[in-house]
């Protein structure tokens, strides 16, 4: 059945009326997400990959245990996820509320800056996990405090209006916050790469962002950087610290990632937000809304449901945004051949995963 990403399809719509505002198929959601899954015949190697699970448990120790959460690292998971064992690791997503996703609003604000770690469970015999926590957070603050001084830029060159610090905190600070923690997250667990011109000045897929200057008529104007790439994790007696990630050159032509996949990467992973919010878009009625501590931000105290579909939409938008970036990423980088880039996008936009994943 063909249907473009762009257009929430008649049968989530359905299944949204049917449930009124309960169960929110997230699990179809990241299937029809994901870049198409097929076997490559080609000389390119696998990009390269490492071992997640102990930053997957930091994350968790560090934003505390919560369905939520627990969906927001399985589901970037899948992104890395080899093509031949993605159907069974979609399989084992489950499917979200509007409650429980209300709820994660709830404590993610009232949590956020606390920095006491055992105070919500995490044992003191966990040196590994606590270790691992203490790196994350160095990512977590360097995330949040540039967003708070109005300098954060995603990988994909998406900014973020400055926050207004008052009593109050409205709508736009709340995606702001939960973006930025999705984001720190997806980067911290996955490492995945922001790719460099020859110069090593232009970041991409960053430079296909609206915002981004276009240097050929002002070749004096300063390009978008990602936050990304001036983060570094510390230890004790390392001062300098080691990148989170370090970007890598672009390649001319064949095996890796060129200027077009770069391009593509970062449509698809547009489009899959653009998808997953209005999906989420549909949901979160009648739910009222929250009133939650949020430390430096000052107090939430929201009566509406529009509060709560900004917290669905921006959890939605951000995880599919980067399963999908990772998974099409994973894909290009074994296609040597610019016309099979050019098929591959083309059926990722016609097709659409039935439940466990594989195209039809």
């Amino acid at each position: 059945m063909s249907r473009s990403p762009i257009l929430v399809s008649w049968t989530v719509v359905l299944m949204l009326a049917c449930a009124g505002c309960g169960t929110i198929p997230t699990r179809q959601l990241i299937a029809d997400v994901v870049p198409i899954r097929e076997s490559l015949l080609t000389a390119c190697p696998a990009p390269p990959s490492d071992v997640v699970e102990d930053r997957i448990a930091a994350v968790k120790a560090r934003l505390h245990q919560h369905a939520v959460v627990d969906f927001v690292v399985d589901a970037i998971r899948i992104g890395m996820t080899p093509q031949q064992s993605r159907a069974e690791e979609i399989r084992k997503l489950h499917d979200l509320n509007a409650n429980t996703l209300k709820n994660f609003g709830e404590r993610i604000h009232e949590r956020f800056f606390a920095h006491d770690l055992d105070r919500e469970g995490v044992k003191a015999d966990l040196a590994t996990t606590k270790a691992h926590v203490e790196e994350f957070n160095q990512v977590l603050v360097a995330y949040v405090s540039a967003y708070v001084d109005g300098k954060y830029v995603d990988r994909f060159g998406n900014t973020l209006p400055t926050p207004a610090i008052s009593r109050t905190v409205g709508n736009t600070e709340i995606a702001g916050v939960l973006s930025v923690i999705i984001d720190a997250v997806g980067d911290y667990v996955v490492r995945g790469p922001v790719w460099t011109d020859p110069t090593g000045k232009i970041y991409y897929p960053a430079a296909f962002n609206a915002a981004a200057p276009d240097l050929t008529k002002d070749p004096k104007a300063t390009p978008l950087k990602p936050t990304v790439v001036d983060v570094r994790i510390k230890s004790k007696g390392d001062d300098e610290g080691t990148p989170l990630i370090k970007p890598l050159p672009l390649v001319a032509s064949g095996c890796g990632i060129d200027e077009p996949k770069a391009q593509a990467i970062e449509y698809l992973g547009q489009t899959a937000a653009l998808k997953a919010a209005m999906v989420g878009g549909i949901t979160g009625g009648s739910f009222g809304g929250f009133g939650a501590s949020l430390g430096a931000f000052g107090k939430i105290s929201v009566g509406d449901n529009q509060t709560v579909q900004v917290v669905i939409k921006t959890v939605l938008g951000k995880v599919a945004e980067r399963v999908a970036a990772d998974a099409a990423y994973r894909l290009f980088y074994r296609v040597p051949d610019k016309a099979k880039l050019v098929e591959l996008v083309k059926r990722y936009l016609d097709e659409v995963h039935p439940e466990g994943g594989d195209s039809k």
